[in-house]
Protein backbone atom coordinates (compact mmCIF):
# COMPACT_ATOMS: atom_id res chain seq x y z
CA UNK A 1 0.00 0.00 0.00
CA UNK A 2 1.22 3.45 -0.63
CA UNK A 3 0.56 7.06 0.64
CA UNK A 4 3.30 7.71 2.85
CA UNK A 5 6.54 7.45 2.55
CA UNK A 6 7.70 5.77 5.96
CA UNK A 7 5.65 2.81 4.90
CA UNK A 8 8.70 0.13 4.10
CA UNK A 9 11.36 1.52 6.15
CA UNK A 10 13.98 -1.67 6.79
CA UNK A 11 13.07 -2.51 10.98
CA UNK A 12 15.68 -3.23 13.82
CA UNK A 13 19.17 -1.55 12.17
CA UNK A 14 19.94 -0.05 15.33
CA UNK A 15 19.02 -3.89 17.13
CA UNK A 16 20.80 -6.19 14.65
CA UNK A 17 23.67 -6.25 16.50
CA UNK A 18 21.89 -7.20 19.42
CA UNK A 19 19.68 -9.80 17.38
CA UNK A 20 22.99 -11.31 15.79
CA UNK A 21 24.73 -11.57 19.44
CA UNK A 22 21.86 -13.91 20.69
CA UNK A 23 21.92 -16.57 17.38
CA UNK A 24 23.09 -19.64 17.96
CA UNK A 25 24.76 -19.34 14.04
CA UNK A 26 25.25 -15.88 12.28
CA UNK A 27 26.76 -14.09 9.44
CA UNK A 28 26.45 -10.52 7.93
CA UNK A 29 22.98 -11.50 6.95
CA UNK A 30 21.78 -13.93 8.64
CA UNK A 31 21.11 -14.93 12.52
CA UNK A 32 19.88 -18.43 13.32
CA UNK A 33 18.51 -19.81 16.48
CA UNK A 34 18.45 -23.69 17.39
CA UNK A 35 15.25 -23.38 19.80
CA UNK A 36 11.53 -23.64 20.38
CA UNK A 37 9.95 -20.82 18.58
CA UNK A 38 8.29 -19.63 21.49
CA UNK A 39 11.52 -19.30 23.12
CA UNK A 40 13.79 -18.28 20.39
CA UNK A 41 11.21 -15.28 19.36
CA UNK A 42 10.98 -13.87 22.81
CA UNK A 43 15.06 -13.46 22.35
CA UNK A 44 13.82 -10.81 19.50
CA UNK A 45 13.44 -6.95 20.12
CA UNK A 46 10.18 -5.69 19.12
CA UNK A 47 9.42 -4.18 15.97
CA UNK A 48 12.41 -5.59 14.61
CA UNK A 49 11.36 -7.41 11.36
CA UNK A 50 9.99 -6.03 8.68
CA UNK A 51 8.43 -9.36 7.12
CA UNK A 52 7.50 -13.19 7.78
CA UNK A 53 7.59 -16.00 5.30
CA UNK A 54 6.92 -19.31 7.17
CA UNK A 55 5.17 -22.86 6.42
CA UNK A 56 4.96 -24.65 10.37
CA UNK A 57 4.79 -28.28 10.90
CA UNK A 58 1.31 -29.22 9.37
CA UNK A 59 -1.16 -31.46 12.07
CA UNK A 60 -0.75 -34.88 12.33
CA UNK A 61 1.06 -34.99 9.32
CA UNK A 62 4.65 -36.05 9.68
CA UNK A 63 6.81 -36.26 12.48
CA UNK A 64 10.23 -34.27 12.32
CA UNK A 65 11.51 -36.58 15.44
CA UNK A 66 11.95 -33.98 18.14
CA UNK A 67 9.08 -34.38 21.21
CA UNK A 68 8.55 -30.59 21.20
CA UNK A 69 7.89 -29.97 17.98
CA UNK A 70 4.88 -28.53 16.83
CA UNK A 71 2.34 -30.65 15.12
CA UNK A 72 1.75 -33.84 16.94
CA UNK A 73 -0.74 -32.38 19.50
CA UNK A 74 -3.88 -34.71 19.99
CA UNK A 75 -6.16 -32.22 19.03
CA UNK A 76 -6.56 -30.03 16.40
CA UNK A 77 -7.59 -26.87 19.11
CA UNK A 78 -4.26 -27.66 20.91
CA UNK A 79 -2.42 -27.20 17.59
CA UNK A 80 -4.87 -23.67 16.78
CA UNK A 81 -3.72 -22.92 20.47
CA UNK A 82 -0.11 -23.16 20.42
CA UNK A 83 0.35 -21.60 17.10
CA UNK A 84 -1.27 -18.19 17.95
CA UNK A 85 0.61 -18.49 20.85
CA UNK A 86 3.87 -18.37 18.74
CA UNK A 87 2.24 -15.72 16.29
CA UNK A 88 1.44 -13.69 19.35
CA UNK A 89 5.35 -13.01 19.03
CA UNK A 90 5.84 -12.99 15.86
CA UNK A 91 2.86 -10.13 16.03
CA UNK A 92 5.21 -8.52 18.67
CA UNK A 93 8.38 -8.29 16.50
CA UNK A 94 7.18 -7.53 13.59
CA UNK A 95 7.20 -3.73 12.58
CA UNK A 96 3.99 -1.64 12.49
CA UNK A 97 3.76 -2.27 8.70
CA UNK A 98 4.94 -5.51 8.70
CA UNK A 99 3.26 -8.73 7.10
CA UNK A 100 3.67 -12.44 7.16
CA UNK A 101 2.90 -15.22 5.08
CA UNK A 102 1.58 -18.48 6.24
CA UNK A 103 1.41 -21.72 4.50
CA UNK A 104 -0.22 -24.39 6.36
CA UNK A 105 -1.79 -27.85 4.98
CA UNK A 106 -4.73 -29.54 5.76
CA UNK A 107 -5.29 -33.13 7.00
CA UNK A 108 -8.19 -35.14 7.46
CA UNK A 109 -9.44 -36.98 10.78
CA UNK A 110 -8.82 -40.78 11.17
CA UNK A 111 -9.31 -40.96 15.04
CA UNK A 112 -12.83 -41.80 15.29
CA UNK A 113 -14.54 -41.44 18.85
CA UNK A 114 -17.58 -44.02 19.04
CA UNK A 115 -20.46 -44.71 20.99
CA UNK A 116 -22.11 -48.24 21.45
CA UNK A 117 -20.12 -48.84 18.57
CA UNK A 118 -21.22 -46.12 16.22
CA UNK A 119 -19.72 -42.67 15.14
CA UNK A 120 -21.05 -39.86 16.56
CA UNK A 121 -23.84 -38.17 14.92
CA UNK A 122 -23.16 -34.76 15.52
CA UNK A 123 -19.85 -32.94 15.55
CA UNK A 124 -17.01 -32.90 12.88
CA UNK A 125 -14.53 -35.08 13.98
CA UNK A 126 -15.30 -38.25 12.74
CA UNK A 127 -13.26 -40.48 10.06
CA UNK A 128 -12.59 -39.19 6.93
CA UNK A 129 -13.29 -35.25 7.86
CA UNK A 130 -11.65 -32.55 6.31
CA UNK A 131 -10.42 -31.17 9.36
CA UNK A 132 -9.88 -27.62 7.71
CA UNK A 133 -6.79 -26.60 9.81
CA UNK A 134 -6.02 -23.54 7.85
CA UNK A 135 -9.09 -21.83 8.40
CA UNK A 136 -9.53 -22.55 12.06
CA UNK A 137 -5.79 -21.52 12.48
CA UNK A 138 -6.84 -18.18 10.55
CA UNK A 139 -10.03 -17.65 12.35
CA UNK A 140 -8.26 -18.03 15.68
CA UNK A 141 -5.29 -15.19 13.87
CA UNK A 142 -8.26 -12.77 13.46
CA UNK A 143 -10.01 -12.83 16.81
CA UNK A 144 -6.27 -12.40 18.33
CA UNK A 145 -5.87 -9.06 16.17
CA UNK A 146 -4.27 -9.75 13.12
CA UNK A 147 -5.61 -8.70 9.50
CA UNK A 148 -6.22 -11.52 7.33
CA UNK A 149 -5.78 -9.63 3.51
CA UNK A 150 -5.14 -12.81 1.37
CA UNK A 151 -5.91 -16.11 0.68
CA UNK A 152 -4.02 -16.94 -2.10
CA UNK A 153 -3.79 -20.27 -3.55
CA UNK A 154 -0.56 -22.46 -3.91
CA UNK A 155 -1.72 -24.66 -6.76
CA UNK A 156 0.79 -27.74 -7.04
CA UNK A 157 0.85 -28.71 -10.90
CA UNK A 158 3.11 -31.53 -10.08
CA UNK A 159 0.91 -32.73 -7.07
CA UNK A 160 1.32 -36.12 -5.51
CA UNK A 161 -1.31 -38.54 -7.15
CA UNK A 162 -3.68 -39.77 -4.74
CA UNK A 163 -5.58 -43.74 -5.24
CA UNK A 164 -8.41 -42.26 -3.04
CA UNK A 165 -11.47 -43.33 -5.02
CA UNK A 166 -14.23 -41.61 -3.12
CA UNK A 167 -13.13 -37.54 -3.59
CA UNK A 168 -10.59 -35.56 -5.02
CA UNK A 169 -6.82 -35.55 -5.51
CA UNK A 170 -5.49 -32.73 -3.02
CA UNK A 171 -3.64 -30.12 -5.44
CA UNK A 172 -3.68 -26.94 -3.60
CA UNK A 173 -2.69 -25.15 -0.06
CA UNK A 174 -3.83 -21.67 1.13
CA UNK A 175 -1.09 -19.32 1.93
CA UNK A 176 -2.65 -16.41 4.05
CA UNK A 177 -1.28 -12.84 3.88
CA UNK A 178 -1.71 -11.42 7.92
CA UNK A 179 -0.85 -7.72 8.51
CA UNK A 180 -0.46 -5.84 11.86
CA UNK A 181 -2.97 -3.04 10.80
CA UNK A 182 -4.81 -1.24 7.86
CA UNK A 183 -1.85 0.13 6.52
CA UNK A 184 1.72 -1.95 5.78
CA UNK A 185 3.89 -2.50 2.95
CA UNK A 186 3.11 -3.86 0.21
CA UNK A 187 4.97 -3.31 -3.40
CA UNK A 188 2.69 -4.80 -5.76
CA UNK A 189 5.02 -3.64 -8.77
CA UNK A 190 7.58 -5.77 -8.09
CA UNK A 191 5.37 -8.98 -8.38
CA UNK A 192 3.08 -7.74 -11.34
CA UNK A 193 3.05 -10.23 -14.81
CA UNK A 194 2.78 -9.19 -18.54
CA UNK A 195 -0.69 -9.00 -19.89
CA UNK A 196 -1.71 -10.99 -21.85
CA UNK A 197 -2.74 -8.36 -24.70
CA UNK A 198 -0.67 -5.65 -25.94
CA UNK A 199 -1.67 -1.78 -25.51
CA UNK A 200 -0.76 -1.23 -28.90
CA UNK A 201 -3.31 -3.95 -30.40
CA UNK A 202 -5.83 -2.64 -28.37
CA UNK A 203 -5.61 0.61 -29.97
CA UNK A 204 -5.15 -1.00 -33.46
CA UNK A 205 -8.25 -2.91 -32.90
CA UNK A 206 -10.61 0.88 -31.48
CA UNK A 207 -9.09 3.16 -33.65
CA UNK A 208 -10.12 0.76 -36.91
CA UNK A 209 -13.61 1.05 -35.91
CA UNK A 210 -14.20 -2.05 -38.03
CA UNK A 211 -16.66 -3.49 -35.37
CA UNK A 212 -18.30 -5.63 -37.82
CA UNK A 213 -15.82 -6.78 -39.87
CA UNK A 214 -12.56 -6.89 -37.23
CA UNK A 215 -14.81 -8.16 -34.77
CA UNK A 216 -17.00 -10.43 -36.70
CA UNK A 217 -17.99 -13.67 -34.43
CA UNK A 218 -15.50 -12.36 -31.69
CA UNK A 219 -17.96 -11.64 -28.80
CA UNK A 220 -15.34 -10.70 -26.50
CA UNK A 221 -13.96 -8.45 -29.04
CA UNK A 222 -17.51 -6.76 -29.55
CA UNK A 223 -17.85 -6.15 -25.88
CA UNK A 224 -14.53 -4.60 -25.33
CA UNK A 225 -15.09 -2.18 -28.64
CA UNK A 226 -18.53 -1.73 -27.43
CA UNK A 227 -17.92 -0.68 -23.93
CA UNK A 228 -18.21 2.23 -21.97
CA UNK A 229 -14.36 3.01 -21.31
CA UNK A 230 -13.89 1.81 -25.14
CA UNK A 231 -16.17 3.20 -27.43
CA UNK A 232 -13.75 4.64 -29.59
CA UNK A 233 -15.72 3.72 -32.80
CA UNK A 234 -18.48 5.92 -31.80
CA UNK A 235 -17.37 8.55 -29.92
CA UNK A 236 -13.57 8.96 -30.68
CA UNK A 237 -10.54 8.56 -28.49
CA UNK A 238 -11.12 10.53 -25.11
CA UNK A 239 -8.52 11.62 -22.61
CA UNK A 240 -9.56 10.62 -18.97
CA UNK A 241 -8.42 11.36 -15.92
CA UNK A 242 -6.32 8.88 -13.65
CA UNK A 243 -4.77 8.09 -10.17
CA UNK A 244 -2.92 5.40 -10.50
CA UNK A 245 -2.01 5.01 -6.52
CA UNK A 246 -4.89 6.41 -5.56
CA UNK A 247 -4.78 5.04 -1.72
CA UNK A 248 -7.99 3.13 -0.08
CA UNK A 249 -11.14 5.28 0.49
CA UNK A 250 -11.02 4.52 4.03
CA UNK A 251 -7.59 5.04 4.51
CA UNK A 252 -7.76 8.91 3.03
CA UNK A 253 -10.87 9.47 5.15
CA UNK A 254 -9.59 8.71 8.65
CA UNK A 255 -6.70 10.83 7.68
CA UNK A 256 -9.82 13.58 6.76
CA UNK A 257 -11.27 12.87 9.98
CA UNK A 258 -7.87 13.75 11.42
CA UNK A 259 -7.44 17.14 10.07
CA UNK A 260 -11.31 17.54 10.47
CA UNK A 261 -10.57 17.21 14.41
CA UNK A 262 -7.58 19.06 14.11
CA UNK A 263 -9.01 22.16 12.14
CA UNK A 264 -11.77 22.46 14.60
CA UNK A 265 -14.40 21.71 11.69
CA UNK A 266 -17.31 19.71 10.93
CA UNK A 267 -18.32 17.70 7.67
CA UNK A 268 -21.27 20.52 7.53
CA UNK A 269 -18.83 23.03 7.78
CA UNK A 270 -16.53 21.94 4.86
CA UNK A 271 -19.88 21.11 2.41
CA UNK A 272 -20.70 24.65 2.55
CA UNK A 273 -17.49 25.73 1.64
CA UNK A 274 -17.31 22.91 -1.02
CA UNK A 275 -20.74 24.19 -2.14
CA UNK A 276 -21.99 20.56 -2.75
CA UNK A 277 -24.28 18.60 -0.68
CA UNK A 278 -23.98 17.43 2.68
CA UNK A 279 -24.68 13.88 1.72
CA UNK A 280 -22.00 13.64 -1.03
CA UNK A 281 -19.64 15.09 1.11
CA UNK A 282 -19.66 13.31 4.26
CA UNK A 283 -18.78 10.06 1.67
CA UNK A 284 -15.15 11.51 1.82
CA UNK A 285 -15.34 11.42 5.53
CA UNK A 286 -16.87 7.96 6.19
CA UNK A 287 -14.37 5.38 7.43
CA UNK A 288 -16.66 1.99 6.33
CA UNK A 289 -15.51 0.76 2.60
CA UNK A 290 -19.39 0.57 2.10
CA UNK A 291 -19.65 4.25 1.98
CA UNK A 292 -15.91 5.57 1.81
CA UNK A 293 -15.67 7.24 -1.25
CA UNK A 294 -12.30 9.44 -2.84
CA UNK A 295 -12.70 12.81 -3.32
CA UNK A 296 -12.69 14.04 -7.24
CA UNK A 297 -9.52 15.85 -8.46
CA UNK A 298 -10.89 19.10 -7.91
CA UNK A 299 -12.16 18.25 -4.90
CA UNK A 300 -9.54 17.18 -3.17
CA UNK A 301 -7.60 20.61 -4.04
CA UNK A 302 -10.04 22.15 -2.75
CA UNK A 303 -9.82 20.01 0.75
CA UNK A 304 -6.51 20.79 0.65
CA UNK A 305 -6.61 24.27 1.48
CA UNK A 306 -9.58 23.97 3.35
CA UNK A 307 -8.26 21.90 6.02
CA UNK A 308 -4.60 22.64 5.31
CA UNK A 309 -3.64 19.41 4.53
CA UNK A 310 0.54 18.04 4.44
CA UNK A 311 2.02 16.39 1.20
CA UNK A 312 1.20 12.45 3.10
CA UNK A 313 -1.21 12.02 -0.17
CA UNK A 314 0.53 13.98 -2.77
CA UNK A 315 1.74 11.44 -4.88
CA UNK A 316 -1.06 9.24 -4.19
CA UNK A 317 -3.90 11.69 -5.25
CA UNK A 318 -1.51 12.53 -8.42
CA UNK A 319 -3.66 12.52 -11.61
CA UNK A 320 -2.60 11.23 -14.77
CA UNK A 321 -4.49 12.25 -18.47
CA UNK A 322 -4.50 9.52 -20.73
CA UNK A 323 -6.57 8.49 -23.55
CA UNK A 324 -9.31 5.66 -22.79
CA UNK A 325 -7.85 3.31 -24.74
CA UNK A 326 -5.06 2.10 -22.79
CA UNK A 327 -6.05 0.29 -20.02
CA UNK A 328 -3.14 -2.04 -18.58
CA UNK A 329 -0.51 -0.88 -16.05
CA UNK A 330 2.24 -0.64 -17.64
CA UNK A 331 4.28 -2.53 -15.28
CA UNK A 332 1.71 -5.41 -16.16
CA UNK A 333 -1.39 -7.00 -14.36
CA UNK A 334 -1.72 -8.06 -10.89
CA UNK A 335 -0.94 -12.07 -10.34
CA UNK A 336 -3.75 -12.64 -8.18
CA UNK A 337 -4.25 -14.94 -5.62
CA UNK A 338 -3.97 -18.72 -7.15
CA UNK A 339 0.08 -18.95 -7.93
CA UNK A 340 0.95 -22.27 -9.75
CA UNK A 341 4.23 -23.47 -8.51
CA UNK A 342 5.70 -27.05 -8.54
CA UNK A 343 6.27 -28.79 -5.36
CA UNK A 344 9.57 -28.91 -4.63
CA UNK A 345 12.44 -31.69 -4.60
CA UNK A 346 13.65 -32.89 -1.19
CA UNK A 347 16.91 -31.23 -0.24
CA UNK A 348 18.47 -33.33 2.91
CA UNK A 349 16.62 -34.51 5.45
CA UNK A 350 13.61 -32.30 5.61
CA UNK A 351 10.70 -33.85 3.86
CA UNK A 352 8.89 -30.48 2.67
CA UNK A 353 10.33 -27.96 1.46
CA UNK A 354 9.38 -24.63 0.04
CA UNK A 355 9.71 -23.83 -3.80
CA UNK A 356 12.21 -21.19 -4.18
CA UNK A 357 9.28 -19.37 -6.62
CA UNK A 358 6.53 -19.03 -3.74
CA UNK A 359 9.00 -17.54 -1.87
CA UNK A 360 10.57 -15.29 -4.02
CA UNK A 361 7.01 -14.08 -5.29
CA UNK A 362 5.85 -13.67 -1.43
CA UNK A 363 9.26 -11.72 -0.03
CA UNK A 364 9.23 -9.35 -3.54
CA UNK A 365 5.83 -8.20 -2.43
CA UNK A 366 7.22 -7.74 1.25
CA UNK A 367 10.39 -7.22 1.89
CA UNK A 368 11.39 -3.37 1.53
CA UNK A 369 14.58 -2.94 0.54
CA UNK A 370 17.89 -3.65 2.93
CA UNK A 371 14.71 -5.51 5.64
CA UNK A 372 14.39 -8.70 7.15
CA UNK A 373 12.71 -11.32 7.18
CA UNK A 374 11.72 -13.80 9.77
CA UNK A 375 11.08 -17.73 9.52
CA UNK A 376 10.00 -19.43 12.69
CA UNK A 377 9.94 -22.93 10.91
CA UNK A 378 12.67 -22.39 8.84
CA UNK A 379 13.66 -26.05 7.94
CA UNK A 380 15.55 -26.54 4.39
CA UNK A 381 15.80 -22.77 4.45
CA UNK A 382 14.46 -21.54 1.69
CA UNK A 383 13.28 -18.27 2.79
CA UNK A 384 16.40 -17.36 4.14
CA UNK A 385 18.14 -18.38 0.90
CA UNK A 386 15.79 -16.14 -1.16
CA UNK A 387 15.69 -13.57 1.49
CA UNK A 388 19.85 -12.93 1.12
CA UNK A 389 19.16 -13.11 -2.77
CA UNK A 390 16.60 -10.13 -2.30
CA UNK A 391 19.38 -8.52 -0.35
CA UNK A 392 17.74 -8.93 2.72
CA UNK A 393 18.66 -10.19 6.24
CA UNK A 394 17.52 -13.29 7.61
CA UNK A 395 16.29 -14.60 11.04
CA UNK A 396 15.77 -18.45 11.04
CA UNK A 397 14.22 -20.42 14.11
CA UNK A 398 13.74 -24.32 14.13
CA UNK A 399 13.75 -26.75 16.88
CA UNK A 400 15.74 -29.38 15.03
CA UNK A 401 19.54 -28.41 14.48
CA UNK A 402 19.99 -30.59 12.16
CA UNK A 403 17.86 -29.01 9.65
CA UNK A 404 20.05 -25.88 10.01
CA UNK A 405 23.28 -27.11 8.50
CA UNK A 406 22.34 -28.00 4.92
CA UNK A 407 21.43 -24.28 4.86
CA UNK A 408 25.01 -22.87 6.41
CA UNK A 409 26.78 -25.55 3.94
CA UNK A 410 24.21 -23.61 1.34
CA UNK A 411 25.36 -20.64 2.23
CA UNK A 412 28.95 -20.52 2.46
CA UNK A 413 28.70 -22.07 -0.78
CA UNK A 414 27.11 -18.80 -1.58
CA UNK A 415 29.91 -16.85 -0.46
CA UNK A 416 27.29 -14.98 1.69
Amino acid sequence: MRGRSKLGQPAGLDTWAELRSAARYQGDDYALFTDDATAALAQLPSSSVNTCLTSPPYWAVRDYGHEEQLGLEREVDDYVERLVKIYREVYRVLADDGSAWLNIGDSYFNRTVTVDGLPPRAGWRRSKQLSLVPFRVALALEDDGWWVRNVAVWQKPNAMPSSVVDRLTNTWEPIFLLTKSERYFFDLDAIRIPHATDDTIERVRAESGDVNGKAKGKQELRRWLNSPRHRSTIDGLKEVERRPNAPESVELARYLRDALKREGRTIRWVSEQLAQPFERTRHYFRTDPIGARLPPPETWLELQNLLHLDDTFDEAMRVEIGDNVFRNHPAGRNPGDVWSVPVAANRGEHLAVMPRRLAHRALSATLPPGGSCLDPFMGSGTTGLVTRELGGRFIGIDINADFIQPYLQASSYRGR
